[in-house]
């Protein structure tokens, strides 16, 4: 269409809400968007909220203020049952009819399991994701590897190659040491427990489709925990009381240069950042480890592969078409600048060289091209994260993580029976 403004000719503007600072691509999708839909009656508004609960409230308390609310079009974030929690609630507005009507075909352009996975048994689209992701890489100081003679693990490497780095890697001492890794424990929580579960796919919590059963005592979860443990006994690695003590984050660890690698991947935009936080060296994103040989079809990580960042439409906007139209364009190439904010498009119209230009071009040498490379040579038409859910994930998750954190702590003494008491605890709640 040529116009999607008023009736009576005059340019609408909408607002649009995401959780990244605008300066990490956003400002320039909405610079894009307006230069193009100039002449075409709608223009848009950038408002940045904070992706917590505090901000997840406030966004909710917009969306049911209705049209009075202010919000048009936002990126949700959290998983499916987010999304169907929205629409339930009547806040979100349903666009498959507009796709429907512009030819936009979900398996086409966002690969079979997306749409599989996100329209709804009733057809109904409530929000779309926009962006790929892989939850088992983690951030790589490359110069640190040239430095120590470590080959690059592109293509995946073994918990032995692994420990055998994180060795090589640490030195120093006091306020001068160096670790070979940080696991970010406190920063992201549950990012370790993530790792080690990559390799066992749907059956990281469950043993299988019936969700009668956790899978924890799986010997893929014992590995991983004596994994982590060790790392820290041994000094490879900051401590669970130290990491809360100091309050361990990328920024303070991995972009001062003390440690060589941190468990998390979507800061990868903190580390194109050099003028807020000066460093000189390249960071390369690398799969996590596997266990061992063993789990060779795990090397790259390509099963954790996932989808997210969601395109949803108020259900109270009253310029329906144009945030429809704002969000086809978004997700087919639109939201490419936010390859700044580490945001890879799931769109598989999607020149991947030209991001690669483009990241090249804004990150100059902070960034380590190869290993994004190999990140992109992924099939990203079947991008959705594979698992069993239920209803009690959260608890499960809290189970987990205290059990494993008495095991970091030393109270319970080994990864076996943390494991024990953990899935005896597990067991117990889905029998309720």
């Amino acid at each position: 269409k040529e116009w999607y403004g008023t009736e009576d000719g005059k340019t609408v503007t909408l607002q649009f809400w995401g959780g990244i600072q605008p300066e990490y691509g956003y400002d320039e999708v909405v610079e894009n968007f307006n230069k193009e839909y100039a002449d075409k009656g709608v223009q848009v508004e950038y408002n940045r909220y904070v992706n917590n609960s505090d901000g997840n409230l406030q966004l909710e308390t917009y969306l049911m203020a209705g049209e009075d609310g202010g919000v048009d079009v936002f990126i949700g974030y959290g998983d499916k049952t987010k999304l169907a929690t929205r629409a339930d609630a009547g806040l979100l507005y349903d666009y498959s009819d507009y796709l429907d009507s512009v030819g936009f075909d979900i398996a086409k352009e966002l690969g079979e399991n997306t749409k599989t996975e996100y329209v709804f048994d009733d057809g109904s689209v409530w929000g779309l994701p926009t962006k790929f992701d892989n939850n088992a890489y983690i951030m790589v100081n490359k110069n640190m590897f040239d430095e120590a003679g470590i080959e690059m693990p592109y293509e995946g490497w073994t918990y032995a190659e692994f420990t055998d780095a994180v060795k090589k890697l640490t030195h120093g001492e006091g306020q001068d040491k160096v670790y070979g890794m940080c696991w970010g424990f406190d920063f992201t929580k549950s990012a370790w427990t993530t790792y080690i579960s990559a390799v066992l796919g749907n059956n990281a919590t469950f043993k299988d489709d019936s969700m009668a059963s956790v899978n924890w005592e799986d010997p893929a979860w014992v590995a991983g925990f004596n994994l982590v443990k060790d790392t820290c006994d041994e000094g490879y690695a900051p401590t669970l009381a130290d990491d809360v003590a100091d309050t361990m984050t990328p920024q303070s660890m991995f972009l001062e240069g003390k440690c060589a690698m941190f468990g998390i991947f979507s800061q990868l935009r903190l580390c194109m950042d050099t003028e807020t936080y000066p460093h000189d060296f390249t960071t390369a994103l690398v799969p996590f480890p596997v266990p061992s040989e063993e789990y060779a079809d795990c090397y790259t990580q390509d099963q954790a592969n996932y989808s997210g960042d969601f395109m949803c439409i108020s259900a109270s906007t009253p310029y329906k078409e144009a945030a429809c139209e704002f969000a086809r364009w978004y997700i087919q190439g639109g939201m490419s600048p936010l390859i700044k904010a580490a945001r890879y498009p799931l769109w598989l119209g999607t020149d991947m060289d030209a991001m690669l230009d483009y990241v090249k071009e804004n990150a100059g040498d902070t960034i380590d091209i190869v290993s994004l490379q190999h990140l992109f040579s992924t099939d990203r038409s079947s991008y959705t994260k594979a698992s069993y859910v239920n209803s009690k994930k959260g608890e499960l998750a809290t189970i987990l993580s205290e059990e494993g954190q008495d095991f970091l702590y030393g109270v319970t003494p080994t990864a076996e029976e943390a494991l024990r008491k953990a899935t005896e605890r597990g067991n117990a709640l889905l029998a309720e």
